[in-house]
């Protein structure tokens, strides 16, 4: 449900490949020299936090107030806001159909009050 590394990517025999989050990035505290993603890149001098989001990353979660999926991305970071907004008119994909189904499968169980 997320993919706080999305727009990064590095070559490997001339094939462009993701980045990708290390065990570190899943733990609550920080670590001296330790890494939360492979590539470990800078952005403004600081690189990616534990739970944090990089610049065209993102992360999903459940809110519980909602009740509902929600997705955090960084205010006024553009190339996650467009990618999230190109998913939401995907209603049809394969992920999408399936929230579909947990809506309609949560609201139909919930106990009438």
């Amino acid at each position: 449900m997320c993919d706080a590394v999305k727009a990064e990517s590095y070559e490997i025999d001339r094939i462009e490949v993701s980045n990708f989050l290390l065990p570190l990035y899943f733990t609550g505290g920080e670590e001296l020299g330790g890494c939360d993603d492979f590539l470990g890149k800078n952005h403004q001098g600081k690189t990616l936090a534990s739970f944090g989001v990089n610049p065209g990353g993102y992360i999903g979660f459940f809110d519980l107030q909602k009740g509902d999926y929600d997705t955090f991305h960084l205010k006024g970071e553009k190339t996650a806001a467009k990618r999230l907004e190109l998913k939401s008119q995907a209603n049809g994909a394969r992920r999408g159909i399936r929230y579909q189904r947990l809506r309609s499968a949560k609201s139909t169980s919930r106990p009438k009050r």
